[in-house]
């Protein structure tokens, strides 16, 4: 094992990758899984909405659990539920199977999500820690486009089984490597769980940053959740579907980064985000309209990547650095209950309609309606600062 902090990056980016390339699996076969399983859109939001469901429960504690326990030892728990996972999608031949593989991988994905930012963050602190957890946020991204690449063709070929089987694979190989390569500066030994502490008022506000967070990333959730049987439906294979998203989320990578330096450079972060938000609301909803909606996909990818820095940035300004732990944890409680509600939503309102285009009106939708719940928050916190 080493102590090279970039080292252990690395893998933590190959694992959190496997994250990424897991949760777009179901999206990018739902063509066929409708075909194949005789269900309806519904249960495919449902079912990508299921990977984050437990999230829900799991994100708060997560933390203290690597406190207890140690972050390495939670950390390799959370990719071997991941790997877990995938393997029971595999094998399932129904949608209550294919779910309950889908809940126990997605648990894993939150788990690793709050102890893998504790590792950098202690890594790297007061060291190039806002380049290192740049680096570990664009790993999402990152798989998620590797599984539009490749999941389509792969599906095509030897089945939609195949995507899931190497989504377990793929989280198994991230557990060996952070096991060969990361080791903590002192030795994990169990110690005693903190008490849960935050304000009545902290919470309010790290709620409403949680809700903002969900509402503006809806967007573009609608189109990696539904874009790909949008695209089959108007006539594209399963793999050239992927293919064009992926383009886009390859954009998306680099906006992430890009709008952090903009950000710091403009310092309008109010600007930036009500900008962006009403941009990218309008763009995800004028997809329906395009026959060939690449332009409008690589367009909605910048403009809600631009902001990233900026959303993530609310939960450091409304908790203190003492109460920041469970902060952090509730502000992802809302964000998954966000990922479970918003795809299963959208896939009833697919199949009512008929045409997976309709999402993209729910995440244009949920992008304007994110504006207003900013103005709610900065509204909440000059009424804060008056108060003293």
């Amino acid at each position: 094992m080493t102590t090279n902090r970039w080292v252990v990056l690395g893998a933590l980016f190959v694992a959190r990758s496997a994250l990424g390339f897991h949760f777009q699996s179901v999206a990018s076969v739902s063509p066929l899984l409708v075909e194949d399983l005789g269900i309806d859109f519904t249960a495919v939001g449902t079912l990508i909405g299921l990977f984050s469901l437990l999230g829900v429960l799991t994100a708060l504690p997560a933390g203290f659990l690597g406190q207890r326990f140690g972050e390495r030892r939670v950390c390799l728990f959370g990719l071997a539920l991941m790997a877990a996972g995938g393997f029971v999608m595999w094998l399932g031949d129904d949608f209550a199977m294919i779910g309950a593989g889908r809940m126990i991988a997605g648990t894993g994905g939150v788990v690793i999500t709050v102890i893998m930012v504790k590792i950098v963050g202690d890594l790297f602190e007061g060291k190039e820690v806002v380049t290192a957890m740049a680096i570990l946020m664009n790993s999402w991204p990152v798989g998620i486009a590797i599984g539009l690449y490749t999941q389509g063709a792969m599906a095509e070929t030897w089945g939609w089984q195949a995507v899931f089987l190497t989504a377990g694979i793929g989280s198994f190989v991230g557990m060996l490597l952070v096991a060969a390569v990361y080791r903590p500066g002192v030795p994990a030994v169990a110690r005693p769980l903190q008490r849960l502490a935050i304000t009545r008022m902290e919470a309010a506000k790290v709620s409403l940053a949680g809700i903002i967070w969900v509402l503006y990333n809806a967007g573009y959730l609608m189109v990696l959740s539904f874009g790909p049987a949008m695209l089959v439906l108007r006539g594209m294979d399963v793999a050239a579907a992927g293919l064009l998203l992926a383009n886009a989320t390859f954009v998306y990578m680099f906006a992430i980064p890009l709008g952090g330096w903009l950000s710091e450079k403009l310092a309008r972060p109010n600007l930036v985000m009500v900008s962006c938000f009403a941009i990218g609301a309008v763009t995800v909803a004028a997809v329906p309209f395009f026959e060939s909606p690449l332009f409008l996909f690589i367009l909605a990818a910048i403009f809600i990547g631009i902001p990233t820095g900026n959303v993530m940035a609310l939960t450091v300004e409304t908790v203190r650095a003492e109460h920041r732990n469970t902060g952090t944890g509730l502000y992802h409680t809302w964000n998954h209950a966000g990922l479970f509600v918003g795809p299963a939503l959208a896939g009833w309102i697919v199949t009512q309609t008929g045409d997976p285009a309709t999402a993209m009106f729910v995440g244009g939708s949920t992008m304007a309606l994110a504006i207003v719940v900013l103005g709610a928050l900065r509204a909440l916190q000059w009424r804060e600062a008056r108060a003293f």
